[in-house]
C-alpha cells in the first residue's frame, strides 16, 4: 500500500537550492551568475568589447578589448559593481577587476546569397549547336554556368577582359592560365598581322583560345599605335611612320570591332585610341 503525500506543493526554487547543496554546486553556480549577467550590467556596446573571465572569492576578473577601455572601466567599478550586485540580489561579488585580454569574436555570418533564376535565352545560345542527343543535358548545364555569371554580376565582380565571364582576378584564373600557352601566343601574333585569320584560329585552338590570342594582339597592337603616333607628331605628321600608324590601326579596329578591314567605316575610326586617332585626324 503506497502511502499519500501530505502538504503543498514544495518550491521548486528551495528545491533546487537544496540540491545542489548536497552536491557542492551552489557556489559554482553563484561564481558563474555573475559572468553570465555581465553583459546585462554593461549593456550590448560594452558587452562586445569586454568579457567576464572569472570569479575568484568576491573579485571578478573582467578582461578588455584595449588598455584605455580598461582604464575607463577601472575608474567606473563602483558603478558597474552597483549595477551587478542589484542584479544579483546579494554583494557575492564586492570588488571588479579589469584587464586587457585577447579573444577572438564571433563575426556575423550572413547567409549567403541564393543564385538567380537562369538566364535561359543565353543559355540556349550556348548549346545551339550541341547534338540533339546530348542538349537536354548540355541545356541544364548551360542554365547553371548562367546562373553562376548572375551571381557574380550581383556581387560586384568585374568582367574578365578575355572571356567575359565575371571575376575577382583580372584576367580570370583560367584565361590567365590560357595566355601562356605557346599556341595562344603564336596566334596573337598571327592576329596582330592578319586579323582576318580569326576563324580559322578557332579551329585550331578553339574559341576560347583564339579570343585569348585576339586579346594579346590587341594589346600589343596598342602600345605600337602610341609609338608610332610619337613618332608621327615628331616627324610633323608625315612621312613613313604615318603610312605604318594607319596599317597599324586598321588591323587594330578590324580585331576590335571584329570586322574585315574592307568593311571598316569612315565613322569606326572613331573607337580608335585618342592619341592615334587624333594624329591620323590631322594629317587628313
Amino acid at each position: 500500500m503506497t502511502r499519500r503525500r501530505t502538504g503543498g506543493t514544495r518550491d521548486w526554487r528551495l528545491l533546487l537550492s537544496q540540491t545542489l547543496s548536497r552536491n557542492r554546486l551552489a557556489r559554482g553556480v553563484a561564481r558563474a551568475r555573475a559572468v553570465l549577467l555581465w553583459p546585462e550590467v554593461v549593456g550590448p556596446e560594452l558587452a562586445r568589447l569586454t568579457r567576464a573571465r572569472a570569479q575568484q572569492g568576491r573579485v571578478l576578473f573582467v578582461e578588455a578589448q584595449d588598455s584605455v577601455l580598461a582604464n575607463f572601466l577601472t575608474m567606473q567599478r563602483h558603478v558597474f559593481l552597483d549595477r551587478l550586485q542589484a542584479k544579483l540580489g546579494d554583494d557575492s561579488v564586492g570588488e571588479l577587476r579589469f584587464a586587457v585580454g585577447t579573444w577572438n569574436h564571433p563575426e556575423e555570418v550572413r547567409p549567403p546569397e541564393p543564385l538567380p533564376p537562369p538566364d535561359k535565352a543565353r543559355a540556349a545560345e550556348l548549346v545551339e549547336h550541341v547534338p540533339e542527343g546530348v542538349r537536354e543535358s548540355a541545356l541544364r548545364a548551360a542554365e547553371a554556368i548562367t546562373r553562376a555569371r548572375l551571381w557574380r554580376e550581383r556581387q560586384g565582380w568585374d568582367r574578365c577582359p578575355v572571356c567575359g565571364t565575371p571575376s575577382r582576378s583580372l584576367p580570370c584564373l583560367p584565361c590567365h592560365n590560357l595566355l601562356k600557352e605557346a599556341q595562344v601566343q603564336q596566334g596573337a601574333r598571327i592576329l596582330a598581322r592578319t586579323p582576318e585569320a580569326y576563324s580559322p584560329l578557332t579551329q585550331e585552338i578553339a574559341e576560347s583560345g583564339a579570343e585569348a590570342a585576339r586579346f594579346l594582339a590587341l594589346n600589343t597592337l596598342s602600345e605600337q599605335l602610341e609609338i608610332l603616333a610619337l613618332e608621327c607628331v615628331k616627324e610633323g605628321g608625315s612621312g613613313e611612320y604615318r603610312v605604318f600608324l594607319y596599317t597599324q590601326a586598321e588591323i587594330w579596329l578590324s580585331l576590335q570591332l571584329r570586322k574585315p578591314r574592307s568593311l571598316l567605316t569612315r565613322t569606326d575610326w572613331r573607337e580608335l585610341p585618342e592619341r592615334p586617332r587624333a594624329v591620323l585626324s590631322a594629317g587628313r
